[in-house]
């Protein structure tokens, strides 16, 4: 009788516990869910901003010295038309292209056959596609850049005074390289602090693929969360990210670019579970009190 007597006054307390216990669990986890939300929107925000300010800074660099290059060549193509032995002395063809500091200077007729290099053993070729509206144009300049090895080519391409044709001046920017390689949002990623313990990627939605991430042995490699998660604007999902469950925050660049923080959910929710611990472990001790002291209640009664 007494035993059922213990069972029914003790059965509260555990009942009201295990409430607050529920709670308590319930409520850190929400909080802790939604600081880690607010701090991936305001670092993912920060990214966007950085990536818009990386690229107007490389399209500036990039416009200021397409037009100190392209300066050069018309002043090449002036000096050229005033030199007629040009093509024939290397020593004058040599002095030219080391005073514009080009690496290569090339001469055009009206069809766009290279008729003249300042590399002896190039091959006999024919103009770049993209320059051979320019072949009879009178003041024609335009600059193609592009990547060859671990180098950035300005390929600028002026009219002849002299006759149709083009003179054409490769330079060759190894400093440029850094900031071409690091432009966008994978140099904003690698120069941005990490966020908590996470994992930092930019996604192509047309292909699935990373554009950038916080591993770069990944980027290019197919993103293994599909596509249809990201259905909004913002927001985040649950995912088991390399089999590990996680909290996926992302926002939208552009329409079809991504930008994505995963966070595990045992990270973030790291003070809950120190939390449940000490609830515990004080609820024990309170109801393990109680019930001693329940017991020699009911044994003096």
């Amino acid at each position: 009788m007494k035993i059922h007597s213990l069972y029914r006054i003790i059965i509260a307390p555990v009942i009201l516990s295990v409430i607050i216990i529920y709670l308590a669990f319930y409520s850190v986890g929400v909080v802790e869910k939604n600081i880690a939300e607010e701090e991936a929107s305001a670092y993912i925000s920060s990214l966007v901003t950085n990536i818009f300010e990386d690229s107007s800074e490389y399209e500036q660099l990039t416009e200021n010295l397409c037009q100190e290059y392209e300066l050069k060549v018309k002043t090449l193509s002036v000096l050229i038309s005033q030199l007629p032995k040009t093509l024939s002395e290397d020593m004058t063809s040599e002095e030219l292209r080391i005073a514009s500091g080009a690496d290569e200077i090339m001469i055009s007729d009206a069809n766009g056959l290279i008729i003249f290099s300042t590399t002896p053993d190039s091959e006999i070729g024919y103009v770049n596609e993209q320059f051979r509206d320019g072949l009879w144009e009178k003041n024609y300049c335009s600059t193609v850049i592009s990547k060859s090895d671990e180098c950035i080519v300005f390929e600028t391409a002026v009219s002849r005074r002299n006759n149709h044709g083009l003179i054409i001046a490769r330079f060759v920017n190894t400093a440029l390289n850094d900031v071409f390689n690091y432009n966008g949002s994978s140099y904003a990623i690698r120069r941005s602090p990490a966020f908590k313990a996470g994992t930092t990627a930019v996604i192509n939605l047309d292909d699935s693929t990373f554009t950038a991430h916080t591993n770069a042995d990944l980027i290019g490699t197919e993103c293994i969360i599909p596509t249809e998660k990201f259905r909004n604007q913002s927001g985040y999902f649950s995912y088991r990210y390399t089999h590990e469950p996680s909290f996926v925050f992302y926002e939208y660049y552009d329409d079809s670019t991504v930008i994505m923080t995963v966070i595990s959910k045992e990270y973030v929710y790291t003070k809950r579970t120190l939390v449940l611990i000490w609830l515990l472990v004080l609820d024990f001790a309170v109801l393990l009190g109680f019930i001693l002291a329940a017991r020699s209640y009911i044994k003096n009664s």
